[in-house]
């Protein structure tokens, strides 16, 4: 007789308590490579509770390892539908690119993407082909992106107990730039490119997936999941900048500056991501340049909180009044050579340096001392 998981041991074992022990198991199978055993677990989670998206497409990913790959296609389709009928566009995106990694011209997941673009840019569906173009003519190769200089590293980060972890809240105001800005106002065209040449991650919790000091030449955008940003102080203790989820996007940094990286990024919970490269962000800029103006927005915002976040200036500093006065800031990009303050003189206002280098310079006895 098969076995009911769901029959109450005790008055307060829940149902959740139930899909939950079985989503622990069927990971642990996965974990172990069960996969058969895994995916009869998750299709009992489905069998109580057919609108758990997350166990429909862990069964998808399960079914496409298994080479199973219609009833991967399947599993996959009924997740971008859903979530498409729900507006949520990005995981809605993220289904259809899993299906096209199985097969390219799959003529009914090209058709959902044009309605999904449709409603991203809010154009009309019928005014756009049934079938959009999997694989675009090739491109001359671009111009690389321009790079901001290499970051330079602060000279002190602030003093943190061992056991202590400070969280600074994102900074950036999120009605003065778009959420995904890889997907906001692209033309089809380069929406399609930028879909099928970035490639998909999963990621398990805890799993790192970018570490401090690397150098490497991807982000990131998050489809389904958490992830914290953090950085080690001179202790060794962690400071977390940010936890980031749905929609964000990071590691724009490195990418746009070729620096090592300058925090770790670790899954808080169970994570799908789209990791784009250089070479695909290049190609997407090159016949897209207000792709690259936004980054550079971000980027610039980004490294103004990060630097607010580990100097000792601002430490006494609440998270809301580093808000506050980082909306004070104006970027000002300065040319090599080019004088900011002018020693016997009074200075304009405070100035942090994102990135690049200046020379201090004294004059001693009349003699200029660096």
């Amino acid at each position: 007789m098969p076995r009911n998981p769901f029959a109450a041991d005790h008055p307060l074992d829940t149902m959740s308590d139930k899909l939950r022990k079985l989503k622990d198991e069927a990971a642990q199978l996965f974990q172990k490579g069960k996969l058969e055993k895994a995916l009869d677990v998750y299709k009992e989670v489905l069998a109580a509770d057919p609108n758990d998206l997350t166990a429909q497409l862990k069964c998808g990913d399960l079914l496409r390892k298994l080479s199973r790959n219609d009833e991967a296609i399947a599993a996959y389709t009924k997740v971008a539908e859903t979530y498409a009928n729900d507006g949520l566009l990005l995981k809605a995106i993220a289904g259809c690119k899993l299906i096209l990694e199985i097969d390219a011209q799959h003529t009914a997941t090209q058709a959902m993407l044009a309605d999904l673009y449709a409603k991203k840019t809010g154009r009309s569906a019928q005014a756009m082909p049934a079938s959009l173009p999997v694989t675009p003519p090739p491109a001359p190769k671009p111009p690389p992106l321009p790079r901001p200089a290499v970051v330079a590293e602060a000279d002190e980060i602030p003093e943190v107990e061992a056991d202590e972890v400070v969280v600074v809240e994102e900074a950036i105001p999120p009605q003065e730039l778009p959420q995904i800005p890889l997907f906001s106002d692209l033309p089809k065209n380069a929406f399609i490119q930028l879909l099928e040449q970035m490639r998909m991650r999963s990621m398990l919790p805890g799993e790192g997936i970018i570490r401090e000091g690397d150098v490497d030449d991807s982000m990131f955008i998050i489809s389904h999941g958490r992830v914290k940003i953090t950085k080690t102080s001179e202790k060794g203790s962690e400071v977390i900048l940010a936890q980031l989820g749905d929609g964000a996007f990071f590691g724009e940094m490195a990418l746009l500056s070729e620096a090592p990286r300058s925090a770790s990024v670790l899954a808080v919970d169970e994570t799908l991501l789209f990791e784009v490269s250089r070479d695909v962000l290049n190609q997407v800029v090159a016949n897209f340049p207000s792709v690259k103006n936004i980054l550079l927005k971000f980027y610039r915002q980004r490294l103004l909180s990060n630097l607010m976040a580990t100097s000792p200036i601002f430490k006494p500093l609440s998270a809301d009044q580093r808000k506050t006065l980082i909306e004070q800031f104006k970027s000002r990009e300065v040319p090599a050579n080019e004088k900011i303050l002018e020693e016997g003189q009074k200075g304009d206002g405070l100035y942090m340096l994102l990135s690049g280098r200046v020379e201090v310079a004294k004059k001693t006895d009349g003699k200029k001392q660096v």
